[in-house]
Formats: structure tokens, sequence, C-alpha cells
């Protein structure tokens, strides 16, 4: 999904403003969701991926300031910016340092609103891919050690039967008691990582 494909919550408990921001995100390509109140905000959540929430700071009940800690809990990828009056951007301030990207002031510049919805939403992504990326990268570690540590055994094990076959009365015997030892020690439910090493050993 391209970034202006990506679905962005307008919650404001003003309907006109809800609309405004509606109109004008629509005609940018995003796709847009409404919420009057907090209530309604978390049941858009629950029920749809939600990119992005614009949520007004101050609304009846619960306020958006209350509002954005909850969503970053059980949102965490999902980027928010607030809406507040010119008078109460301290608190906008304060919601950043809470996980908000940015905050707008009303009476709104849309396009102002437009572009830092981009840089937000692109920030998102950035994160995301980073995230995506560094998994990848501990995964394809651990197969790469898997490998080696298969490899590593497979030369002990054939030094091991090497140097067995010059005495039949030894032969097999390292394998027996790795076997023995390997068997002891899963009984005794030690860790995975400490069966390899005994089994090395």
């Amino acid at each position: 999904m391209s970034e202006k494909q990506a679905t962005i919550l307008i919650v404001d408990d003003e309907e006109m403003v809800r609309r405004l921001l509606h109109q004008k995100l629509s005609s940018e390509g995003y796709r847009c969701e409404e919420a009057g109140d907090a209530d309604q905000a978390l049941d858009e959540l629950k029920s749809k991926p939600v990119a992005l929430v614009i949520l007004d700071i101050k609304m009846p009940g619960k306020s958006g300031t209350e509002l954005l800690p909850e969503i970053k809990a059980s949102y965490p990828d999902t980027a928010v910016i607030m809406a507040t009056a010119i008078t109460d951007t301290r608190t906008a301030i304060q919601c950043m340092k809470e996980g908000a990207y940015d905050y707008i002031t009303k009476p709104f510049n849309l396009d102002e609103v437009v572009l830092s919805i981009d840089r937000a939403l692109e920030k998102r992504r950035l994160e995301l891919e980073n995230r995506d990326y560094q998994q990848h990268l501990e995964q394809r570690v651990e197969a790469q050690a898997r490998k080696i540590r298969a490899s590593f055994l497979s030369a002990i094990t054939a030094l091991a039967y090497a140097l067995e076959a010059k005495d039949k009365y030894t032969s097999g015997h390292s394998r027996r008691v790795a076997e023995t030892s390997v068997a002891i020690a899963t009984e005794l439910g030690m860790p995975q990582d400490s069966i390899e090493k005994i089994k090395l050993a």
C-alpha cells in the first residue's frame, strides 16, 4: 500500500472540523475515517488498520491527551498528530514527548496539515522497514550460525571416528559417550545450548 492510500482517522468533537479535514485529505488520495470522541476512535482503531490519527487535544469526556497513551500502547505503529488551538501549544509539545509525531494548530492551514501528514507517514514507513530489516537480519544470522554449528559438529564427529578407527576396541566409544551424556542432560532439563556443548565435549 502506498502512503497516499493510507487510512487516516480524524478524531474531533466538531463535525465541521472533521468534514474540512476529510474533504482535503480525500482530495489528496488518503482514505479517511471520522470519530467524534475517544470511544468512537477506539472502535475505529479496533475495526481496521489505521496508519495515522489526527487527534484533537480538547474533547468532551476523555481528552486527546488522555487518549494518546492508549493509542500508542495498543497501536504503536500508528502515527499521531495532535490538533490544538494556538493558545494550547505547550500541551501539544508535551504530547510529542509522549509519542505524538507533530501538532497542528487551529484554524488549520490545510497545506501545512498535508505536509505534516506526509512527513509523519514517511517516518512511519522508514521505521517499519528498518524493523523488518532487523528482524530478517537476525533470522539470517541465526540460520548461518546453525549451519556453522552443524559443520563444526560434523568435522568433530568425523575426526573422532577417524581416531577410533585405528583401534577396534574403542570404535564408537566417543559417539556412545556423547549420546549418553546428551540423554542425561535432556532428562535433567538442561538448556539446549548447554546440551550442545556437552555433545561437542
